[in-house]
């Protein structure tokens, strides 16, 4: 091989893999974006600020991981499942949750809190119907009884499965349409399709939604502009109640004046 041809080769070599190892470490930093999974360092410390829920806490086991959470059985009522955002430990919900006569299920992603295992798309949604359909024979309800909740991340996981089973209404927090396209505003300069682990297309499931939908959405969320979830909402071809919250954002939508009252009114209490 002649020696220039040698040196070009070497070079694109050498510009290839350092682009691939940007992809690969930018892979990462999308990734961490996407799943932040809290777990808490002192696991009895944990246990002893939820001690009011400890009667109701559950492990589901699936293929190799170990699911925490908690079924709160309330014989007469409607479920309420909640679906958390990224940061969140599902915990966090059982408090404001007790208000409301609903029965509940509340289950950590792989991860998170004091489940194992390591949070996919995939498994996310694989873990959470399977766990629905288990608590619904265990329990002795259908679907049609069934109200999911989906937060910020949690709006993707509920979405699919309203999408798959024909439950009683949907109710999603600070939505995306698109995980793809949420992260494209926010990295508007990277091949986000290639290194997004996980694209969580609510806008292809919507359509596929034959219940009643309620979208809360913040009017300044930093993290998911609004804009998402009114496309989200135009992708719906069911009744859609959409409320925006002006001045609200990301994580304080829950301080919103007025946003108690919706979000009561929009789980049926």
């Amino acid at each position: 091989m002649p020696l220039m041809k040698r040196k070009g080769w070497k070079i694109w070599t050498t510009v290839l893999l350092i682009a691939g190892m940007v992809l690969a470490c930018t892979h990462c930093s999308v990734r961490s974006l996407v799943y932040l999974p809290p777990q808490p360092k002192d696991k009895t410390a944990y246990l002893q600020k939820r001690a009011e829920w400890e009667p109701h806490r559950r492990t589901f086991h699936r293929e190799g991981a170990s699911l925490s959470g908690w079924l709160i059985e309330k014989k007469g009522q409607p479920l309420l499942v909640y679906y958390g955002g990224n940061a969140m430990d599902i915990s966090m919900m059982l408090p404001y949750l007790d208000q409301f006569p609903h029965a509940k299920l509340l289950v950590n992603y792989r991860g998170y809190g004091l489940s194992t295992g390591s949070p996919t798309e995939q498994a996310i949604m694989g873990d959470s119907l399977a766990i629905l359909d288990d608590v619904l024979k265990e329990t002795g309800r259908t679907p049609d009884d069934v109200i999911l909740v989906g937060q910020s991340l949690g709006s993707g996981v509920a979405t699919q499965i309203a999408s798959v089973r024909n439950v009683k209404k949907l109710v999603l927090l600070v939505p995306f349409d698109s995980l793809l396209e949420t992260a494209r505003d926010l990295f508007p300069y990277l091949p986000v399709k290639l290194i997004l682990p996980d694209h969580f297309r609510s806008d292809l499931a919507a359509p596929k939604v034959s219940c009643p939908v309620s979208i809360l959405a913040a009017g300044s969320d930093e993290v998911i502009p609004p804009a998402h979830a009114k496309r989200l909402r135009d992708c719906f071809s069911t009744p859609v109640n959409y409320q925006e919250f002006p001045g609200a954002m990301h994580n304080t939508i829950w301080h919103s004046p007025g946003f108690d009252r919706a979000f009561a009114k929009s789980i049926g209490y």
